[in-house]
């Protein structure tokens, strides 16, 4: 699990949310806005979640089996929420379910219709921006600290997101398109 501090880069449609998808070499993860009715909800689940009127709630989704939760001890979510209340956090901070992922760092990137998180080793042409994730450690159950793990990066062309808003390019389906975009912009 870990920290996530809330943003966003575009407004999401109605009957759209977010879904990641992970991918390797280089490891990364790519969330594009997705419309609700081609999601089978059995193969994904929440990934970020923040604190509404009735708990958790998520509101960016990824794709495959929920990770491992049974090391964390069950009073941790319900301590974490109150957390966030009693000290006004909850328009600031959210809750992030992480998959195993190792030492690197991530670098978000902001793409015309979602976001890719690349290790942040493979970035080129990019500088960290600000932080906006931290992972915490687990032992015994209970958090022992917390890491800073995701930055979201800027272009050091001066650009906000990766790809210059008057060039056209064809609609990005896969993963392979993604890289190949990726590499023609001189970030991988």
């Amino acid at each position: 699990l870990g920290v996530h501090l809330i943003h966003g880069y575009f407004k999401i449609p109605e009957n759209t949310v977010m879904l990641g998808t992970n991918f390797e070499e280089p490891r990364g993860r790519w969330a594009k806005i997705t419309h609700i009715e081609t999601i089978d909800a059995t193969t994904i689940h929440g990934h970020i979640f923040v604190v509404g009127k009735d708990g958790l709630c998520a509101y960016e989704y990824q794709n495959g089996p929920v990770p491992d939760l049974s090391r964390i001890h069950e009073s941790f979510l319900l301590d974490f929420v109150d957390y966030l209340v009693a000290n006004d956090l909850t328009g600031l901070l959210g809750l992030q379910v992480l998959s195993e992922c190792g030492d690197q760092s991530m670098s978000e990137l902001i793409l015309d219709d979602g976001t890719v998180m690349l290790d942040s080793s493979v970035v080129k042409g990019c500088e960290p921006y600000r932080t906006t994730g931290w992972q915490f450690e687990v032992e015994h159950g209970s958090p022992l600290v917390c890491t800073k793990d995701e930055k979201h990066a800027k272009m050091t062309s001066g650009n906000h997101k990766v790809f210059d808003a008057g060039r056209l390019r064809p609609k990005l389906e896969t993963i392979d398109e993604l890289k190949v975009a990726l590499a023609e912009a001189g970030v991988l």
